[in-house]
């Protein structure tokens, strides 16, 4: 039999499956969340409402995994609804990207599968950071059915606070005891437009020198980065980029006219 006959025929089904494990793990990360909250409001200590603990309930997941899932929901439970189409992945790949809003809505507008999303990134910034093993990716649908292995959990004689991971690893190498909403803050990387061509070959890093921004700046120019990366994945079939770039010109010329004119 044809092995692309093969492909098409089983591509629903597995996209059917695919979907189901997404739903389920939203559904995972919402109990896992609910537990918490409820144990917190108990009076528990934190050490009973850890990814550990959830893990040692539960059995055949580790406590990394149930990381992923309490924080994917943490941070995008709420807006998730605002992807359609994409799958649990996607945002638990983006979890730690200061700039995941533009990034979820590229692979929106223009079909990326997860890795694609992830290259994408990659290369816009560079290729300034390593890019995960494509099994990484795999191992991060869902471990439930797998048998728990001692060797990817940490176990220490003490249970206490533990950073957010560093960087844009979305792995958690250790036990995490209390949730931290400044690690999603947008302080870090900040957008910039530049008209500059680099060279061939040259790493295109546009956010690297900006200073940090007053919120109202900052939000204004979230916005304006999203728009203009809708724009340039759409072929600038709405506006063309030399249009776009005068608008910014006009903003420019705002911003340096006096006070009184």
């Amino acid at each position: 039999m044809d092995s692309a006959l093969l492909d098409r025929t089983s591509h629903q089904f597995l996209d059917q499956w695919k979907r189901l494990v997404s739903t389920t793990n939203w559904e995972k990360g919402q109990i896992i969340c609910n537990w918490r909250a409820a144990l917190r409001v108990s009076g528990a200590p934190v050490s009973e409402y850890s990814d550990e603990a959830w893990s040692r309930r539960v059995g055949n997941v580790t406590a990394q995994h149930v990381g992923r899932l309490r924080r994917a929901f943490e941070r995008f439970g709420g807006s998730r609804d605002e992807y359609r189409g994409l799958y649990w992945s996607h945002f638990q790949v983006a979890l730690d990207w200061d700039d995941a809003q533009m990034w979820l809505e590229g692979a929106v507008q223009s079909d990326w599968s997860i890795s694609e999303m992830r290259r994408q990134r990659w290369e816009v910034r560079g290729g300034q950071e390593p890019l995960e093993d494509e099994g990484d990716l795999a191992s991060s649908w869902d471990e439930d059915a797998e048998p728990q292995d001692a060797s990817d959990e940490v176990v220490s004689g003490t249970l206490g606070v533990v950073n957010a991971p560093q960087g844009n690893s979305h792995r958690e190498d250790e036990v995490e005891e209390t949730h931290d909403d400044s690690q999603f803050d947008d302080e870090g990387e900040q957008a910039v437009v530049s008209r500059a061509t680099p060279a061939r070959g040259e790493a295109v890093r546009p956010f690297a020198d900006l200073p940090p921004l007053p919120s109202d700046v900052n939000d204004a120019f979230e916005a304006y980065k999203l728009s203009i990366l809708r724009h340039k994945l759409a072929g600038w079939r709405e506006i063309s980029r030399e249009d776009l770039l005068a608008s910014l010109d006009a903003l420019k010329m705002l911003a340096c006219a006096p006070a009184d004119f």
